[in-house]
């Protein structure tokens, strides 16, 4: 099976953690993300993405900080997927449990205004254009706010907003959502180098019965090209 890079997207508590976790299991799909990539590879990075921060200074008028990491993150992502060794290299699914997708979304739900009043807007062509050709399906997970507000405050990550009211926490997982769909529509937007979409919802199905839906889709892409 040729390799696909698949990202498992949604707001807080909609199960992609269980979901990746369980498609980890399996002989043929790989998890990463952002997050936790070796140190050489993200100080590689932050060299490379220079000429980035300093335009993101020139927007923001300042160094906003969590933004430049996860610029960082992005970059150390993308050549970790680009050096891919074996046998990662040949396993049918590389997973992304926290992508590109989480951090475009991140960036306009809480970062610096500028990546959301227009400041940005040749940077986010070129990135959306750019990851457009890099993933192959994203698979979008989603739940009725009670059971994400219900899994968020029982799971043992910890999380920001964990004893938040229910209304801000309707509140965040409408903005997530509203700007999963903004990013999605802009990576789809590319032409025939878009990625494949799938939406789920997880009201009461099996964590094991979405990851099987996710490995099928992915095996119906792949027996598309």
């Amino acid at each position: 099976m040729p390799r696909l890079v698949v990202e498992v997207a949604g707001p807080a508590g909609s199960g992609k953690s269980t979901v990746s976790r369980l498609l980890t299991e399996r002989a043929q799909v790989v998890t990463t993300s952002i997050w936790g990539l070796p140190r050489p590879l993200y100080a590689a990075s932050a060299v490379r993405v220079l000429p980035a921060i300093a335009a993101l200074v020139g927007a923001a008028r300042s160094l906003p900080w969590e933004e430049t990491e996860q610029l960082i993150r992005l970059d150390a992502l993308d050549a970790f997927l680009r050096r891919l060794p074996e046998p990662e290299r040949s396993r049918g699914v590389v997973l992304l449990d926290e992508g590109p997708v989480f951090a475009f979304a991140w960036f306009r739900v809480l970062g610096h205004p500028c990546f959301r009043d227009g400041r940005r807007d040749a940077w986010w062509r070129a990135v959306l254009a750019h990851w457009a050709a890099r993933l192959d399906v994203i698979v979008l997970l989603d739940g009725a706010d009670p059971l994400l507000v219900d899994r968020l405050r029982s799971r043992e990550k910890d999380h920001p907003l964990k004893s938040s009211s229910d209304r801000e926490l309707y509140e965040f997982a409408a903005a997530y959502r509203r700007e999963f769909e903004w990013v999605i529509s802009g990576l789809t937007a590319q032409g025939g180098t878009g990625p494949k979409v799938i939406s789920l919802e997880s009201n009461g199905a099996p964590p094991e019965e979405l990851a099987a839906r996710v490995l099928a889709a992915c095996q119906d892409t792949v027996h598309a090209v």
